[in-house]
């Protein structure tokens, strides 16, 4: 009876130190190829692995019995297989996955044909808001053009264009097809173009269609928006550091089709700096700090069907006027004045009786006047008071009427091709007096 109990207490101290477990190793292969990175899950327990660089695959661990193993891998069909494992021993399963193919239900893709067009490179087209979000001084349309490659200015100070390396006054600057032969103000430092007015920018640095003429550099196109048709009344008021703005807008009265704006901008520091000044005795009475201010206006209406009429007119002034010495008596003293005036009238009507015909009229008249005057008197009491005095003026006063024509047919060929062609005459009569004393 002692020896059975001897015996229990041996098997029971066997079992405890073999625990019923075993492992499975193997090689994941297809076409008799390894396969890295094939998962191997043991189902309804949290074991699993996966396969290395070379296929292997180990499992350790495993209770001793039936278990179901499944070895997914993407692109291939997942395999189940079960294996009974041994206690103690590590069995070798070696496994070869069969690539999947899928069979789709057929699809059609179809789309209408593209439209030819041609590639134009040497054509930006810019948005009125990016002038209002460029860093600088003030919100100007020429300066947001200097950002884009290959176009420069002058310098730091001037809203010029310099394309290409030309000079500036080979560039064609139109609004609201008139040419503008002087668009700046504050002798250069912002241009005419108000962000809050204009609807439509296009620079041309190349390749110019021929109703542009014979332009050397570039060709800045810009259009002014219409006035809104919905509301009797908005507007907007605005301010930046070179001037403020105002932008008046509204529906026509009496039930015209279409709208009217108006907008006006005036520099204000030197109504802000001038008193200052004066009163701290740093200028004299009649000296002006720079200054310019302009307004502009647009009507537009469409009498009939097919007809629309635009009306819109510029008026601008910009100058300064220096004084030194007192009400310019004092010897040495010098003095000068310069006021630049820039008037500009367009009316445009427009005909479309169909999608495919286009005719453009416009009647302009353009005027740019300046005077420009300096004196000087210099006096010396040593020599009995005899005076030297010299005085220059130049006023120029160039007067410009224009008439332009275009006309545009739209048509497509057979394959379905749009065409277009464009036809015009445009008619310049300049006159300019040039006066000089001395």
């Amino acid at each position: 009876m002692m020896y059975k109990f001897v015996v229990l207490i041996a098997l029971f101290s066997f079992s405890t130190v073999f625990p019923q477990f075993g492992g499975l190793k193997g090689i994941v292969s297809a076409d008799g190829e390894p396969l890295p990175g094939v998962t191997i899950r043991v189902l309804d327990t949290k074991s699993g692995t996966v396969t290395n660089s070379d296929g292997y695959y180990e499992l350790k661990n495993l209770p001793v019995g039936k278990i179901k193993l499944q070895f997914t891998y993407v692109g291939y069909l997942t395999i189940d297989k079960t294996v009974t494992i041994e206690a103690g021993r590590i069995l070798t399963a070696n496994i070869s996955l069969t690539e999947k193919n899928l069979e789709l239900d057929e699809i059609v893709i179809s789309d209408k044909a593209r439209d030819a067009s041609d590639t134009e490179t040497s054509i930006i087209d810019l948005e009125p808001e990016q002038a209002k979000v460029l860093p600088g001084a003030g919100e100007d349309v020429l300066r947001t053009l200097q950002a884009l490659p290959g176009i420069l200015a002058p310098n730091d100070f001037s809203s010029q264009l310099v394309v290409r390396g030309s000079g500036p006054d080979q560039n064609l600057i139109i609004i609201d097809n008139v040419e503008i032969f002087n668009p700046y103000r504050l002798y250069g430092f912002i241009s005419m173009f108000n962000p809050d007015a204009v609807s439509d920018i296009t620079l041309i640095t190349g390749g110019f269609p021929v109703k542009y003429g014979d332009r050397l550099s570039a060709v800045l196109d810009v259009s002014n928006r219409e006035g809104t048709s919905k509301k009797a009344l908005t507007g907007s008021l605005n301010a930046s550091i070179t001037n403020a703005n105002l932008v008046l807008e509204g529906k026509n009265p009496f039930n015209i089709q279409g709208g009217w704006m108006i907008n006006s901008r005036r520099t204000y520091y030197d109504l802000i700096l001038e008193p200052f000044a004066k009163s701290a005795g740093l200028v004299e009475e009649e000296t002006a700090f720079p200054n310019f201010y302009d307004i502009q206006a647009k009507v537009t209406f469409g009498p009939f069907d097919g007809h629309k009429i635009n009306l819109f007119g510029i008026y601008s002034a910009d100058g300064v006027n220096i004084v030194s010495g007192s009400k310019r008596e004092t010897p040495g003293s010098v003095a000068a004045n310069n006021v630049t005036r820039n008037d500009v009238i367009g009316l445009t009507w427009e005909y479309s009786p169909n999608a495919k015909f286009f005719l453009q009229n416009t009647l302009s008249w353009y005027n740019n006047s300046g005077d420009a005057g300096f004196t000087a008197e210099i006096l010396d009491p040593s020599l009995n008071r005899d005076a030297f005095k010299g005085f220059s003026a130049d006023t120029i006063k160039p007067y410009l009427f224009g008439f332009k024509v275009n006309s545009t047919f739209l048509f497509e060929k057979f394959h379905g091709t749009p065409n277009q062609i464009s036809c015009g005459e445009t008619i310049t009569y300049l006159k300019q007096d040039l006066v000089r004393m001395c």
